[in-house]
């Protein structure tokens, strides 16, 4: 499913290339973002299962290289603060047996590399569209998690683990918004974003079952910001 959303993206994107055919002076600009998300864990581990979703952000800096009037390559470096809680059976002392509750967090430098397409102005404002990959990596992981036996006991710890994750989450981004056009060069933007992990963020294997574990790290966001 992730491979064929890939080859999706891929086959979309390279149509615009042609664009570059058209002979325009490039322009670039820049501008800041500050974008509230919830993100959720996606497990596919048997018996694991998805339980919540969490609150957190990203802020970071934009770059548009337009290479047509209303087509830019857009990139920058993003902060994310992401994370998911699930559920899961673990086993303690090395014998007891039971379930996990796990919230994780992470903590992502992210390199997104996208398409954006615009419309014409319509008054002081314009809309658009952007779709490509983000490259996200990791710099803090953290996990809280809640034990509970089947006999009744409980303990609760919190603990990194970098260890237990994946150093890279590649992604495919997509969102739409609109951007409001203060004076000639300064625009104000509001949008929504979308990215789709599409590889594990995990690693090591499970303590009951000694499968791998694998889940997937994705999020919507509320896209604000600036640009100059």
């Amino acid at each position: 499913m992730r491979k064929n959303i890939f080859l999706f993206v891929i086959t979309f994107l390279l149509p615009l290339c042609s664009v570059f055919a058209q002979e325009k002076k490039p322009e670039i600009k820049l501008g800041l973002k500050f974008a509230p998300d919830i993100s959720f864990i996606t497990p596919s581990t048997q018996d694991y299962n998805s339980n919540g979703v969490k609150l957190g952000g990203v802020m970071g800096l934009i770059c548009d290289f337009y290479f047509a009037e209303h087509y830019a390559f857009s990139t920058g470096l993003n902060f994310a603060f992401l994370g998911g809680k699930m559920t899961y059976p673990d086993m303690v002392h090395d014998t007891l047996q039971g379930t996990t509750n796990s919230n994780l967090s992470f903590t992502y430098i992210e390199i997104p590399l996208m398409v954006k397409m615009f419309t014409k102005k319509f008054g002081r404002c314009s809309f658009f569209g952007q779709v490509g990959f983000g490259t996200g990596f990791r710099i803090a992981a953290h996990e809280k998690n809640d034990f509970t036996g089947k006999n009744g006991y409980t303990q609760s710890e919190k603990k990194d683990i970098m260890s237990q994750t994946t150093v890279i989450r590649e992604s495919v981004i997509i969102g739409l918004g609109t951007e409001i056009y203060l004076d000639q060069s300064t625009r104000i933007f509001l949008g929504l974003g979308y990215s789709n992990s599409l590889n594990n963020v995990m690693k090591g294997y499970n303590a009951v079952s000694k499968l791998n574990q694998k889940a997937y790290l994705n999020y919507a966001e509320l896209n604000i910001g600036v640009m100059f």
